[in-house]
C-alpha cells in the first residue's frame, strides 16, 4: 500500500471509531433486544455460540452473547474485524483449512472455532461498526436461508442501535428542557426580586414625601435614596435588554483601534464613587499603547461590568485595572482583593443567570448576567476570557483582545 493510501486508512478508521463511539454502546450493561437478537442467530443457525459484536481499536467487544462466557477478545484475532470489510455475509467454513485463522488463538483454544459466519453491522453513514456472528465447533455452510435471515437479524441490531441513541437523545433533550425550565423559574423568582426590592423603596420614600412636617434635609436625603433606586432598576433593565440582544446577535460591532489603557483609566474614572462609598481604592495599572481592534462602547461595558462585580465582592482592599501584552497579544486584567470563587463554581460563572455559593450566601444584588455579557462581548471581538480565583484570595479575570 502506498503512503497515501495508508494515510486515508488511518483516516477512514479514525472516523469509524469516531461513529462508533458516538453510539455509547461499548461496555454497557446486557439489553434485552440485542440479546434476543443473538438468540435468535443462534436458532436460525442452529450453532452453540453467536454473539453481537462491535469493533473497537484494539478488541472486539460484545454487547450481546450466546455460548460464551467472555466479554471481549483481542481485536488481532477477531474474525468480526474481517467481516466489517464485506459487504454481506462473510463465512469461513472450516477455519483450520483458512490460512487467515488456522494459528488463530481462538482456533487453537477455547472457543476452538471451526466454522464461523458474520454479517456487517453497518450505519446509516456506511460506516462499519462490528457484525452478527454465529460460531460452530465443527466445519459446515450456512444454508441460502439462514444466511438471509442472518444479514436481516443484523439489521434488526442496527436498528435496535438506533433506537437505543434515539431514546438517549430524547432524555438528554427532556432533561436540557427540565434544566431550562428550572433556570426559568430561578431566573423569574430573582428578577421578581430584585425588581421588587427598589420599586418597593421608591413607593415607600414617594408616600413619606407627601407628609407636610419632614425636618430639614429629610427631603433631599428621601430624594437620593430613590434616584439611587432608580439607577439600580435602570441597570437591571439595562443588563437584561443587552443579554437579550447578545444572545441573539443582534448587537453589531464596530471595528476601531482602541487603546486598552485608555479603557481601564476610564473604568476607573466612572467607578471611583462606587469604590470609594465601599471603602475600597482603586487605580489603574496600565502599560502606555496597548491597543486592540474592537467596539470601544462593548468593550467598556464589558470592564465595566467586570469592575462591579469586583467592587460588589470585595469588602476590604481594592481593585486594580490592568493592561499588558502577552505573546503579542493585548490583555487587560481586572484584580480584586475580595472573597474569591470557588473552583466548582468558575465554569457556570459565565452561563445566563448563574450566581456562585459567595453571592447567593451574601444575597449580593443582580441577577447573575454580568459575566454572561462580558463573555459574550468578548466572544465576539474573537478574544478569550479566563479566571483566577480562589476562596479568601481574590479574584483576577484576564480578557486577551485581537492584536492590532
Amino acid at each position: 500500500m502506498s503512503g497515501g493510501g495508508e494515510a486515508g486508512a488511518v483516516a477512514s478508521e479514525r472516523e469509524r471509531l469516531v461513529r462508533l463511539h458516538a453510539y455509547q454502546v461499548l461496555d454497557t450493561p446486557p439489553e434485552g433486544e440485542f440479546n434476543d437478537i443473538a438468540a435468535l442467530a443462534a436458532e436460525l443457525c442452529q450453532t452453540p455460540i453467536a454473539l453481537v459484536s462491535f469493533v473497537d481499536a484494539d478488541r472486539q467487544w460484545f454487547k450481546a452473547r450466546v455460548g460464551l462466557d467472555v466479554c471481549e477478545t483481542a481485536r488481532s484475532s477477531s474474525f468480526c474485524a474481517h467481516t466489517m470489510q464485506q459487504e454481506s455475509v462473510m463465512q469461513v467454513p472450516d477455519a483450520l483449512l483458512d490460512p487467515r485463522f488456522a494459528q488463530n488463538p481462538l482456533v487453537l483454544a477455547e472457543p476452538h472455532i471451526r466454522f464461523y459466519a458474520g454479517a456487517p453491522l453497518r450505519s446509516a453513514s456506511g460506516a462499519s461498526l462490528g457484525s452478527l456472528c454465529v460460531i460452530d465447533r465443527r466445519p459446515r455452510l450456512l444454508s441460502p436461508t439462514q444466511s438471509a435471515g442472518l444479514t436481516t437479524l443484523a439489521r434488526h441490531v442496527m436498528v435496535a442501535l438506533e433506537l437505543r441513541q434515539y431514546r438517549r437523545s430524547v432524555s438528554e433533550v427532556s432533561q436540557r428542557l427540565h434544566d431550562a425550565e428550572r433556570i426559568k423559574d430561578e431566573f423569574l423568582a430573582r428578577v421578581t426580586h430584585e425588581l421588587r426590592t427598589p420599586l418597593t423603596s421608591i413607593h415607600g420614600y414617594l408616600e413619606a414625601l407627601d407628609g407636610d412636617d419632614l425636618p430639614p434635609g429629610v427631603t433631599a436625603r428621601f430624594l437620593a435614596t430613590i434616584r439611587r433606586n432608580s439607577d439600580r432598576l435602570l441597570h437591571l433593565v439595562n443588563d437584561m435588554m443587552l443579554a437579550a440582544e447578545l444572545g441573539c446577535n443582534a448587537v453589531q460591532l464596530d471595528r476601531e483601534r482602541v487603546s486598552l489603557t485608555e479603557l481601564a483609566t476610564g473604568a476607573v474614572d466612572r467607578n471611583q464613587g462606587l469604590a470609594v462609598a465601599k471603602d475600597l481604592w482603586i487605580r489603574a495599572d496600565a502599560l502606555s499603547d496597548v491597543d486592540t481592534i474592537g467596539d470601544r462602547v462593548r468593550l467598556a461595558q464589558a470592564i465595566d461590568r467586570l469592575v462591579l462585580n469586583a467592587i460588589k465582592f470585595t469588602a476590604e482592599g481594592g481593585i486594580v485595572i490592568g493592561t499588558t501584552t502577552h505573546e503579542g497579544q493585548p490583555v487587560l486584567t481586572v484584580t480584586d482583593t475580595g472573597v474569591g470563587i470557588p473552583e466548582e463554581d468558575r465554569d457556570r460563572m459565565f452561563r445566563a443567570f448563574r450566581r456562585s455559593a459567595a453571592a447567593e450566601q451574601a444575597e449580593v444584588q443582580g441577577v447573575g448576567l454580568g459575566l454572561t455579557i462580558v463573555k459574550s462581548i468578548i466572544d465576539g471581538h474573537g478574544g478569550t476570557i479566563g479566571i483566577d480565583s480562589a476562596p479568601g484570595r481574590g479574584t483576577t479575570v484576564t480578557l486577551t483582545l485581537p492584536s492590532v
